[in-house]
Order: C-alpha cells, then structure tokens, then sequence
C-alpha cells in the first residue's frame, strides 16, 4: 500500500504543478487584459458609412417567447429598413407559443416567421432552414434572450463595410440579470471570464476572432460556400468558427459593442448549458481541430489562439483530475500511515495550500466581475457559489466532455428566461 501511495502522490504532485502554472497563467492574462482595458480609449460614435450592406437578422427559437422582445429590439434598429430583413425561426413544439408568434408577425408585418415543423438538428438545423429564405448578404444571429441597442447593427457592420473579405464579425455580451441569484452570477462569471478576458486578448495578440452563437454577424456567401452550419453541432458557432479559420479567414471580435442577454436562473439550467458548451466545444476541436492545426492557411498565432480559446476546459479537466488524485492521495495516505503522523489539520492545511496554488481561475472570475461592474457584495456572492455551484459545475463539465471525447449523444435543453416567464403570464391571462 505504501508503493501504491507513493506512485499516486507523483502523479497527483505532477498533476498539481500543471495545474498551478495553467492557473496562474490564466490569472496573469486576466490582469493583462484588464489592464489593456483599464487604458483603451473611450467608445466613440461609429464612422459614417455610404453603404448599408442588406442584412437579415435570424432569430432560432424553441418554446421561446422571449424571442418576441428581441424581435422588438430589432425593429427599432437605426438601420435602413430596404435593407434589413427579421426573421423568426419557430420550431416549437407548443401550439400556444406558435400562435402567439404568429399574432406577433400579423401585428408587425415587417417580421417573417419561418416554420420548419420540428427541431431536427437542433439550433444548426433550425438556421440552415432559415438560410434558404435569407436575402441578406449578412446574417445577424441572435439567441432568443438577446435585446441590441438601435444603434447595435449599425455599429457592427462597420467593420464589414471597411474590410468585405471579413467572415464575419462577433460583438460583446453583458449579462443583465448576473445580480439575480447565485446561479446567474456564477454563469455571468463565465460569460465575463470569456469576453472581458479570453476573446479581447486573442484579438489584441493573435487578431483573431471566434463566433459565440449569438450577437453575431456572418458573410452568408462564404457561410453557403462551407456548406451552412453543422446539422447538430451544439455549439454550431465554435464549429464554423474553427472550419473558418482553418481556411485562413477572419473574424472580428468588437470589445467595445456589447448586447444584453440572460445567464441561466437555476444551478439545473446552468449545469446542464455548460456541460452543452462543454460537449459541443470538445467536438468541434475533435472534428476540425487537426484540420486546423495542419492548416497551410492559417497563421501560427491563430493556431495557438484556437488552443487558447479552449483554455478553460483545459483549466477544469487539470482542476478534476487534481481533485480526484488528491481524494485517492488521501485515501492510500491514511492507509499507508499511521493515524498519528496524518492528522486531520495537516489534511485540511494541505488541502487549502492546494486551493491558493490553484485558484487562478476563480480570481480571473472576480476580477473581470469588478470590470463588469460588481460590487464587493456581488463578489462575496460570486466567490461563495463558485465554492458551491462552481464546485458542482466542473463536474458536469467534466461529463460533457468524456461524453464528447466517447461519441456519446448530448441532448439539447430549454433553459428558463425571463422573457419567456412575462410573455407566458401573458398569454395564460390573456
């Protein structure tokens, strides 16, 4: 027993370390970028521009009247109306909410709906069906729960206009409702840690851009050219994000133009959306990553970009496999040694050394909460569910992507929004 504890302890002391030095990179990044953000210049009015590309804006629903507001939000863009399509794709399975989609067109004729009759493929296959009736030249997707300023489309096709060989362009997002409970803290701490941090580095050191799945502009010639989305792909955006660059295209990612949207209300949602992003990430590394990294196309910094983008899956996998070899290390260490020598303050001193070389990753989570505004009560909240929730949450993780990485099936979930709750009290009362 005592060789078998001496052969984990190496292999959890090798564990540790690697973990230690990707936590505490992370953690440098993080002050990096929030120092670069800290000096950037002040938002300015987007430039004039003489040409309006046509643009349709697709909004991919399921059981989702939340949809509603953002095709509100939409008709207010300050944007030439000849050049703007808003499109509603419904694959709900719910009579209620179709008709409540359908009444919503009849008042607002500027809105189409489209109606496919299932939801085969899931987001992806619900967009490529949309694809066929699009007119625009680029596609604005945004999720159900996505309320842009008027002033959001026009700003995000300036980059466009100066530069037409761009696939596309990727806004910001700013969680709205991070205050309402411990489990949107928690996930508007990992949507932080993503655009405060991970995606305004890669634009600053590696220029290069990733689609998020909404809040984004695509080039539909080029989208058409590589085959539409990913029938089923979960997360369709990393998907063609990854194909894309692979090609030796570009994506911008605007830090300085942000969209409203929700982070999940309860720890089930929350759970079962990052284990989603987990899985569809790691399959989309494991489809088009080689194809990547082998890329003639593709710049050295936008291979190392693409790594780095994946980063915080990376973080989790070294966090589990530290944790299950400190509980293994534990386990043959007690059975190794007598009781004497292994006291339980030496455990827990120990156990909390591990934590501060390895709590990288939560204090990036903080600080690009502060950025985005938190107070230090919101902090206190945020830290106390990562220690709950966030402790939980890697393991769901975890199973999204051993699911992944085995080929098994991940199923696609309706997650609770609060638009969804006011238009359906709505519609109940009506």
């Amino acid at each position: 027993m005592m060789q078998v504890h001496k052969e984990i302890e190496q292999v959890f002391e090798v564990a540790m370390y690697a973990t230690f030095v990707f936590s505490w990179v992370y953690f440098a990044l993080t002050a990096a970028a929030l120092v670069i953000r800290r000096f950037r210049a002040a938002r300015v009015p987007p430039p004039e521009i003489s040409h309006y590309p046509s643009v349709t804006v697709q909004i991919p629903t399921f059981n989702e009247l939340a949809a509603l507001n953002c095709a509100a939000c939409c008709m207010k863009f300050d944007y030439p109306g000849d050049r703007l399509q808003i499109m509603i794709g419904d694959d709900s399975n719910r009579p209620e909410i179709s008709k409540a989609i359908d009444d919503f067109a009849k008042k607002n004729p500027r809105i189409t709906v489209s109606r496919r009759g299932n939801n085969q493929g899931f987001k992806s296959g619900n967009l490529n069906h949309m694809l066929k009736a699009t007119r625009g030249d680029y596609i604005l997707i945004l999720d159900s729960d996505f309320l842009p300023g008027s002033d959001f489309l026009r700003r995000l096709v300036v980059p466009v206009v100066k530069d037409s060989t761009l696939a596309g362009v990727q806004a910001s997002w700013h969680v709205v409702n991070a205050r309402q409970n411990y489990s949107t803290l928690m996930g508007a701490g990992i949507i932080n840690v993503i655009h405060i941090v991970i995606l305004p580095l890669l634009k600053l050191a590696a220029r290069v851009g990733v689609f998020c799945g909404s809040a984004e502009l695509v080039r539909r010639d080029l989208l058409v050219q590589h085959g539409g989305w990913t029938p089923g792909a979960l997360t369709e955006d990393v998907d063609y994000s990854l194909r894309l660059l692979a090609k030796g295209e570009r994506i911008v990612f605007l830090d300085d133009l942000t969209c409203s949207c929700e982070a999940p209300q309860t720890p089930k949602d929350l759970f079962r959306q990052q284990m989603r992003w987990a899985y569809g990430v790691m399959r989309a590394f494991m489809d088009h990553g080689g194809r990547l990294l082998i890329s003639r196309l593709a710049h050295a910094r936008t291979k190392v970009a693409a790594l780095c983008f994946s980063g915080g899956y990376i973080m989790v996998a070294l966090l589990l496999l530290t944790a299950l070899l400190g509980l293994l290390n534990i386990a043959t260490g007690w059975q190794a040694t007598p009781a004497a020598d292994s006291t339980l303050a030496d455990i827990l001193g120990n156990t909390l050394m591990n934590f501060l070389l390895t709590c990288g990753v939560l204090v990036s989570t903080v600080c690009a909460g502060f950025a985005t505004g938190f107070g230090l009560r919101s902090m206190g909240k945020l830290v106390l569910a990562s220690f709950t929730i966030g402790f939980i949450l890697m393991f769901f993780i975890g199973k999204g992507l051993v699911k992944a990485m085995l080929g098994l099936p991940m199923h696609w979930f309706m997650l609770k929004k609060n638009g969804n709750e006011l238009h359906t009290a709505a519609v109940t009362t009506g």
